[in-house]
């Protein structure tokens, strides 16, 4: 498929720039925060909507705190006295949260191009000041690299309180590990014969998760990584699946309706099925000019395609993509609204689909 260069659009483009450092791999980022009687530093890495981890430092009355936070999906790891301490998560490992949450705003006023795009509003840091919190400002870089945030800085006009930060480094390969080897231990039941306990170590493996498995009389005996709910696990392993089907342009020339993303003021007409995860060969993610993540389907053989299709995956219709083009093509490119991880998860479904699962809660170890 082929692109045009993208063109920035400093007025209209900044919304869409900001909205997607979170469908980003990763980051790297430091901060720093003034207030009355504190001051904070630190500097951290972030695999957006997988884990954290951050270090720094308080200063407050004459005295230095160390800090250090490992957060991992509802958990979250605080080092003190050399020793670690495992609680819920909270916001000391979620930058994002508190990024997205200084950057509420509906409008952002373009001041110029310096070495990237500036643009002033109005920032949300009630935290700070909170008798002058109507006085607060903010500015904000974007990077003409990547066209994703690189600077931010919210406060008082004199500068007495603010809070500052640095972003970099996005969609580096970093994981974060906790830790601890705190682990969970879940039972599977399903139709897990040799094959079937074959083809679910791929989808782990697709997925990259650190388990171990052995067959008990109940069923199979999972064990995972302690920040992996019962949620998550029933999420990853999953049936999957995918069938790829062309978009009728009227109701009476469809054969079921979808709506994408399962919400029901976007409804989809579907008409043909064109293919399946059998037609697919490999599947990928990747970010385009504007740093934005998609999903890449290559075939296993060329195909005259339709205009306009929509893509379920295990049931749930995730994108549609238009081409303008009548060559046969071998690699269909889609763009789910969703973060990069989330992805993932779609890349294993396809590349891996599964009989349905039952997943049971047995318990959970520190080893």
């Amino acid at each position: 498929m082929q692109y045009v260069k993208y063109v920035p659009d400093p007025e209209k483009d900044v919304y869409e720039w900001i909205a997607n450092v979170s469908r980003q791999r990763s980051f790297s980022y430091e901060y720093e925060t003034k207030m009355r009687s504190v001051s904070v530093k630190a500097r951290g890495y972030c695999e957006v909507g997988m884990g954290e981890r951050v270090s720094g430092s308080w200063l407050g009355a004459g005295e230095t705190q160390d800090f250090e936070y490992i957060g991992l999906g509802h958990l979250e790891y605080t080092r003190g006295n050399g020793s670690w301490e495992k609680n819920s998560r909270g916001e000391q490992s979620d930058f994002l949260t508190q990024l997205s949450r200084i950057l509420t705003t509906d409008r952002y006023e373009y001041q110029g191009f310096d070495h990237g795009y500036w643009y002033r509003f109005v920032a949300n840091v009630p935290f700070l000041e909170p008798e002058r919190r109507k006085e607060m400002i903010g500015l904000i870089k974007i990077s003409d690299d990547d066209f994703l945030p690189s600077y931010v800085w919210a406060g008082l006009p004199d500068s007495s309180t603010f809070w500052s930060a640095r972003v970099w480094g996005f969609n580096s390969r970093g994981r974060v590990k906790p830790p601890k080897k705190d682990r969970l231990d879940y039972l599977v039941t399903g139709a897990l014969n040799n094959e079937g306990l074959r083809l679910l170590k791929k989808r782990l493996g697709i997925l990259n998760i650190d388990y171990r498995i052995r067959r008990i009389k109940e069923g199979l005996h999972l064990s995972v990584p302690a920040h992996y709910g019962i949620g998550d696990i029933e999420a990853l392993l999953r049936p999957g699946g995918m069938v790829l089907h062309a978009v009728a342009t009227r109701a009476e020339l469809a054969c079921r309706v979808a709506y994408l993303g399962d919400d029901h003021n976007k409804p989809i007409f579907l008409s043909d099925s064109l293919m399946t995860e059998h037609d697919i060969r490999d599947v990928s993610v990747h970010f385009d000019q504007r740093s934005t993540p998609y999903l890449s389907l290559v075939l296993r053989k060329k195909r005259n395609l339709p205009s306009t299709m929509a893509l379920l995956v295990d049931s749930i219709l995730v994108a549609t993509v238009t081409i303008d083009t009548l060559k046969r093509l071998n690699r269909i490119d889609l763009y789910p609204e969703m973060q990069y991880h989330e992805m993932e998860i779609l890349r294993a479904y396809i590349l891996q689909p599964l009989d349905t699962l039952r997943i049971i809660f047995s318990g959970g170890a520190i080893h």
